[in-house]
């Protein structure tokens, strides 16, 4: 279970995360008044910038060994490594399943994003 808070400070726990991130996306459009003057998109944004945060160093625990000592050490991956590693996360996720035709800066740019990294 996770626990963040809302733009007022309430802590809220979470037990399915995946679920969570949908209903904060869902939500950012809200443009209803909350008691304490922000919208309710304005928290929905607010919770889902921490959600994402834990998303991020979830999938990162759960790299394959191999990736994490390149990544620790500071070792160049390749579009193998980095399709792979992406693919076992979202299956479908464009970077995974174009890799061998997209270029590495391409690539980079979805692995950075999905796990909050910042290989070159």
């Amino acid at each position: 279970m996770i626990t963040i808070k809302d733009i007022t400070g309430e802590q809220i726990e979470v037990t399915n995360l995946n679920a969570a991130i949908r209903q904060c996306k869902d939500c950012l459009n809200s443009p209803y008044k909350m008691e304490c003057g922000h919208t309710v998109g304005e928290n929905y944004a607010f919770m889902l910038k921490q959600l994402i945060v834990v998303q991020q160093e979830e999938r990162r625990n759960s790299w394959l060994p191999g990736t994490k000592k390149r990544y620790e050490e500071g070792k160049r991956f390749t579009k193998i490594d980095i399709g792979y590693e992406i693919g076992r996360h979202e299956p479908y996720h464009p970077a995974s399943l174009y890799w061998d035709s997209l270029h590495r800066k391409e690539l980079i740019v979805f692995f950075n994003d999905m796990f909050g990294t910042d290989i070159k």
